[in-house]
């Protein structure tokens, strides 16, 4: 039985908005009411499911829909179901409302990223529900606590239910929405990200009286190193694959510009200071996190050993987590595919192969041996500021851009299981 289009879109939309209202905030997540609202939709169409929590409320639901070959890779459509704190004096609009205003979805999550989440039930539903049947398995995985490291998400599922998730293809987020650059427009596909490491720097000094000021603290001391990390960049690295997006942009690898200048070297961020215990009292000790990313090729040891070289051998570091970065080959059927429906849909565009300075858990996915590639696609007028709106205030998606995508990626989901879109779509 093939379902209309419109009603799909209307699926969608709907389940967006619901995801939204859900605060699955991390810390402290609770992504168990996401996955429970997931595993009833789901459930609704005959679809089964299952759920593991890596920690209590910290869901992750997982549901495969058999293909015709089970030999063949399984391709993993991945989204996570927590979202990062808000601001709400930063806000125009309630975070959790999800309504819809001036023609977005506004609210926490609406890019990042139950918007693809959404999409992914809906493909998942609507094959079941037209009887379509895949050349390979499809796994659906909406995972807990990717805005804060893993753990009890990909990772976790990874380490300990590695059956459930493995795949030989992963769709996940961070690709596929509208770049522009002058009068031309971009659909960058993510096939490489960072890796993370995560640093407390500590110094120490005598303390003291506040009555009694020195020159000699450990306030002095670590703002001093604070400023030598924040102005020292670290050594230039281009990779093949950044020389290539940055050549197909046309960008110069000299002054590549904000956006894309953390994709030419590790970096380093200050993030969480502390300091002192009574305001009359000089503190002994001062610490400072940093959140440190690293190119493909590069590791702990190596990040570790440069930032050394920036701060001399006074502070002491501390290790506090680590994830390596992941780089996938665009040479694949997968990737070509993309890049032709995406570029078939905006006429004149160019979808490009690129790396993200964050990351994803395709970075866990990738252990399994899949090929993992970023592509939630999403249509963006000139005006609308995805980069801000990423885990930044009045996040919001526009409904007829996440329409576009949702229609961009059934193509690409649909014809790559071998199956045609008029099969399962009126």
């Amino acid at each position: 039985m093939r379902i209309s289009w419109q009603a799909i879109q209307q699926e969608a939309l709907d389940c967006l908005r619901a995801l939204v209202r859900l605060d699955t905030t991390n810390p402290p997540g609770n992504e168990r009411i996401a996955a429970d609202y997931l595993a009833d939709a789901l459930g609704a169409h005959g679809l089964s499911s299952v759920i593991r929590e890596g920690a209590p409320t910290r869901a992750n639901l997982v549901a495969r829909y058999p293909g015709t070959d089970s030999s063949a890779g399984a391709l993993l459509l991945a989204s996570h179901t927590d979202v990062v704190p808000v601001e709400r004096s930063g806000w125009t609009r309630e975070p959790f409302s999800g309504e819809i205003v001036q023609g977005c979805v506004w609210g926490r999550g609406a890019l990042d990223m139950k918007s693809k989440c959404a999409m992914d039930l809906v493909m998942m539903t609507a094959m079941k529900r037209a009887g379509a049947k895949p050349n390979r398995d499809v796994i659906l995985a909406a995972v807990s606590d990717e805005e804060a490291g893993s753990d009890f998400g990909a990772k976790f599922l990874v380490e300990q239910h590695p059956e459930l998730v493995r795949a030989a293809y992963v769709l996940n987020e961070l690709g596929g929405f509208t770049v522009h650059l002058g009068n031309r427009r971009f659909y960058p596909i993510q096939v490489a990200e960072k890796g993370f490491v995560t640093v407390k720097m500590k110094v120490t000094a005598m303390p003291g009286h506040g009555s009694i000021p020195r020159s000699d603290t450990a306030i002095s001391r670590i703002s001093e190193l604070i400023t030598r990390i924040v102005k020292t960049p670290m050594r230039t690295n281009v990779s093949p694959l950044m020389r290539r997006t940055l050549e197909e942009l046309g960008v110069p690898i000299e002054s590549p510009g904000p956006l894309f200048a953390p994709m030419l070297a590790n970096t380093v961020s200050p993030t969480i200071l502390r300091a002192g215990y009574k305001d009359n009292v000089i503190p002994g000790e001062a610490t400072i996190v940093l959140d440190g990313r690293t190119l493909p090729g590069e590791d702990p040891e190596s990040f570790m050993a440069e930032l050394r070289q920036i701060v001399g051998p006074e502070p002491t570091f501390e290790l506090l987590k680590t994830a390596p970065p992941a780089e996938t080959s665009p040479d694949t059927p997968l990737f070509e595919l993309i890049k032709q429906t995406v570029e078939a849909a905006d006429p004149g565009a160019r979808a490009i192969a690129w790396m993200i300075p964050g990351a994803t858990d395709n970075k866990f996915y990738s252990k399994l041996g899949a090929a993992c590639y970023g592509f939630s696609p999403v249509k963006l007028d000139a005006h609308i500021p995805f980069g801000s709106l990423y885990h930044g205030n009045d996040e919001r998606i526009p409904v007829e851009g996440f329409y576009w995508g949702l229609k961009v990626y059934a193509e690409v989901v649909l014809k790559f299981l071998g199956i045609k879109f008029d099969e399962v779509f009126a």
